[in-house]
């Protein structure tokens, strides 16, 4: 969980709201009106090839792509438009988890 919020602040531009537990085992970050909590899962607890994914709606997703590409954050689905009418890219965090930024076209 500390690893994990270290990474969204640092990488992708989070604030830290809070961790709790010795070793930590719960906490959350912040951007802007996004809001992400991080709780430890059982092991083994898995459903697909990767632990799960976010959608996150944005603005100038021009400058957030430059700026992660910038911090070499690790991009599984690089800048464009979409046919659902959205321009979007996806990273992967430190864990695995998928994250796919949009803006509406």
């Amino acid at each position: 969980v500390e690893a994990a919020v270290v990474y969204y602040c640092e990488q992708l531009g989070f604030n830290r709201d809070f961790v709790i537990g010795e070793p930590p085992d719960h906490g959350s970050v912040t951007r802007g009106r996004i809001g992400i909590q991080f709780t430890l899962s059982e092991p083994g607890f898995k459903t697909t090839d990767y632990p799960g994914w976010f959608y996150l709606f944005v603005e100038n997703i021009d400058s957030l792509s430059a700026i992660y590409e910038q911090k070499n954050v690790e991009f599984t689905q690089m800048l464009g438009n979409r046919e659902h009418g959205m321009r979007e890219f996806e990273i992967k965090d430190l864990n695995g988890y998928r994250l796919r930024f949009g803006q509406y076209i």
